[in-house]
């Protein structure tokens, strides 16, 4: 399920719903499973919630190309012998080389061996890129996301909803 506002909510339950909502009509995920989230950036990726509400943080950063291009790899991993090449060469000119539309942010010695793994497209080409990619969500990306007033409302809407009472009543 995939968050298709481009113009966003307010940081509240307006955000919850353009973003979770889906034709299906499906809740919103429990508190505890939002919550579990937390341990690792694998858990949250296997929620098809989780990674959606995590694709909406991640455009209000303006970098959803990151989780676009690890999703894509994990795809193309899966792609027929024969489609793989020309997937391949989607994936480079989209994501990894010098100018593309979505370039990702990689060091040099990552894009390089991108580029020689480009000299014959195997499963194992974006390797190199999508680690460096993950290493760059884990460790920044993904620490925001799990203090963003939108997830945490989600994850402990008790301490959330006890924080705005005390608010109120200290107007």
């Amino acid at each position: 399920m995939m968050c298709v506002a481009t113009s966003f909510c307010s940081e509240g339950s307006e955000m919850l719903k353009c973003c979770l909502s889906g034709d299906d009509g499906n809740l919103l995920p429990s508190s505890l499973e939002a919550r579990s989230w937390d341990s690792t950036l694998d858990k949250l990726l296997q929620s098809s919630y989780g990674t959606a509400l995590f694709r909406a943080f991640l455009q209000k950063e303006y970098a959803e190309e990151n989780l676009d291009f690890v999703l894509r790899v994990e795809r193309y991993r899966e792609c027929a012998p024969k489609k793989r090449e020309r997937e391949a060469w989607k994936i480079y000119r989209t994501y990894i080389a010098i100018g593309a539309p979505h370039e990702l942010n990689l060091d040099i010695l990552s894009r390089k061996v991108t580029d020689l793994a480009m000299i014959t497209p195997h499963v194992s080409t974006f390797d190199t890129a999508q680690r460096r990619i993950v290493s760059l969500l884990q460790n920044d990306a993904y620490r925001r996301f799990l203090k963003w007033s939108v997830y945490l409302r989600l994850a402990y809407p008790e301490m959330y909803t006890a924080g705005e009472r005390e608010n109120e009543e200290e107007m």
